[in-house]
């Protein structure tokens, strides 16, 4: 009885030692900071989910909003003038007018 105890701690500790190696904690930098916007948006190219703090925000181009009410200086922007992007690339395929393409 008493082996096979031993041998199931020594089996634990081998596998914590695996888990920590194989999977390390993500740098502070990849991990939310103050102020992030942690809500999850849609990209606008490829329709994935990811929160906005890891993702690119822009504005519209004032030729491509279709709203004529300016919203006032101490209010927020609506959402309808805000792109979202999952990265740089799929930013700039929205931009030249790419298709998003699952199986590529």
């Amino acid at each position: 009885m008493f082996a096979v105890i031993i041998v199931i701690l020594i089996i634990w500790a081998v596998m914590w030692v695996f888990y920590k190696f194989m999977y390390p904690r993500p740098p502070k930098s990849m991990m939310p900071q103050k102020g992030d916007v942690v809500t999850p948006r849609t990209c606008d190219f490829c329709g994935n989910s990811l929160a906005e703090y890891r993702g690119v925000l822009e504005t519209k181009p004032a030729s491509v909003t279709t709203s004529t009410a300016q919203p006032s200086a101490g209010s927020m922007k609506t959402d309808s003038n805000l792109l979202f992007f999952c990265n740089y690339e799929h930013q700039a395929d929205y931009h030249a007018g790419k298709v998003y393409d699952p199986n590529a």
